[in-house]
């Protein structure tokens, strides 16, 4: 029976026995890598711009209410009259629809064949620093060695089946998330195994656990809270700390999947310095 007070009590040993900051630029890399930066909106900025004058000199809030009312009406008109044409309105929505299309393809592409692999990387990083001081390569330990197709594979359909679990409910996409929430650990293990069975050996892992797992990653939100009101700095800082954590609970996991006879030690062989 596992607590969170033991797994995290784990987890900030495993840093403390081996260090922090290369765990720190492993995670700040998986960031980057798997992640997205939002570039601000400009054209908001420039339209205000142009009407900020006739707002400086009253600052009521009928003065204010005033200044709104015109600002969206101008907008209003401009768009209305740039949609007037037929052509023009035709046009641009299928733009809008083919950049949408296209960027969800990006976006697919780059997460099955870019993030996926070095998800798996970081955990097999993270497993490994448990019980020894692994290497910064293991980040791209997926690209190699035979590893990557299946890893894209089976990554692939996880997201995807989150994904669609998702737009039916929002809850049993949450749930759904949980469930396969060890399947990248198990892919770190063994990156051979099927994807039939990566989600069999993770489902009944988790069986009985998701609440537990949920509570867990609440457990987090004070720290969370903290790390964005401190400019989103602390959370870079958080995340060796929560990712050791959850290196921690898949152990526990593995522990539960051997005890109870889901898997063997060939299946899920552990996790060794001198494998490439």
């Amino acid at each position: 029976m596992w607590t969170r007070a033991r797994i995290k009590e784990e987890a900030k040993n495993s840093l403390k026995r081996f260090g922090y900051w290369m765990p720190l630029l492993i995670t700040f890399l998986t960031g980057i890598l798997t992640g997205g930066v939002s570039t601000g909106g400009t054209t908001t900025n420039t339209i205000t711009a142009e009407y900020t004058h006739e707002y400086q000199g009253d600052l009521s809030p009928a003065g204010f209410a005033a200044f709104i009312d015109e600002f969206l009406g101008e907008v209003g008109m401009a768009l209305d009259n740039f949609f007037s044409n037929p052509l023009i309105a035709m046009t641009t929505a299928f733009v809008i629809v083919l950049a949408f299309m296209f960027g969800l393809v990006i976006a697919f592409g780059w997460g099955a064949f870019v993030s996926g692999p070095v998800i798996v990387g970081k955990n097999r990083y993270f497993m490994e620093h448990r019980g020894f001081d692994s290497k910064f390569e293991r980040l791209f330990w997926s690209f190699k060695g035979g590893r990557y197709l299946n890893v894209v594979k089976t990554m692939f359909w996880r997201e995807l089946k989150i994904f669609f679990w998702t737009l039916l409910f929002i809850i049993p996409g949450i749930i759904k998330s949980y469930e396969y929430c060890m399947v990248p650990y198990i892919l770190a293990e063994n990156p051979n195994i099927s994807s039939e069975r990566a989600f069999e050996l993770s489902r009944l892992m988790t069986k009985g656990e998701k609440w537990k797992i949920f509570v867990l990653d609440l457990s987090f939100i004070g720290w969370r809270i903290l790390g964005v009101l401190c400019c989103c700095v602390g959370e870079v800082f958080l995340e060796p700390y929560y990712q050791a954590t959850y290196a921690e609970l898949y152990q526990v996991m593995r522990e539960k999947a051997h005890g109870l006879g889901y898997a063997d030690y060939t299946e899920l062989p552990g996790f060794f310095p001198d494998q490439r």
